[in-house]
């Protein structure tokens, strides 16, 4: 077992990783990467915002994306009361395992408020073990047309 985080109920940052599969079988999925931060227009990219919650935190890109010319960001939230004590993934698992957790998805284009865009539903979780880690990687993994923005930022987290 890993521990990881803050003990107790002090306050974290807590992220959501997801994998959209691709249309053809032969392409490339894409990676999107979430942490708990602000979303306004200004704390989208530089307020990480550690939280003592799953519940209701908006999760963001932190780095717009580009596509067609234009910056998007994404936003997400965990719609359900997560119970239990502080930030433990094994709440998270339970609340899944009792009937789901619910994400509304949501962009916003540039300045502009975010606007609902998918609604999530996790309904089984992947037990933790060898051979089930899922490695994400947003530089690789992403969809086509669409770039991490500023692109010396992107570069820099690509070579880490």
């Amino acid at each position: 077992m890993t521990l990881s985080g803050t003990p107790g109920s002090l306050p974290d940052f807590i992220g959501l990783a997801l994998r959209i599969a691709p249309p053809q079988v032969d392409e490339t999925p894409w990676d999107i990467l979430l942490v708990s931060a602000g979303s306004g227009v200004l704390s989208r990219a530089l307020a990480l915002r550690p939280v003592t919650s799953w519940t209701g935190q908006p999760m963001t890109t932190l780095m717009p994306l580009r596509y067609r010319a234009k910056y998007w960001w994404l936003r997400a939230r965990i719609l359900n009361d997560v119970n239990g004590f502080g930030l433990s993934l094994g709440n998270v698992r339970e609340q899944i395992n009792d009937g789901g957790v619910d994400v509304a998805l949501d962009q916003a284009c540039g300045r502009a408020n975010f606007e609902k865009v998918a609604h999530l539903t996790l309904t089984s979780a992947i037990s933790p073990g060898p051979g089930n880690d899922v490695s994400f990687d947003p530089m690789i993994n992403t969809a086509p047309g669409l770039w991490l923005f500023p692109g010396w930022l992107a570069d820099l987290r690509g070579r880490a």
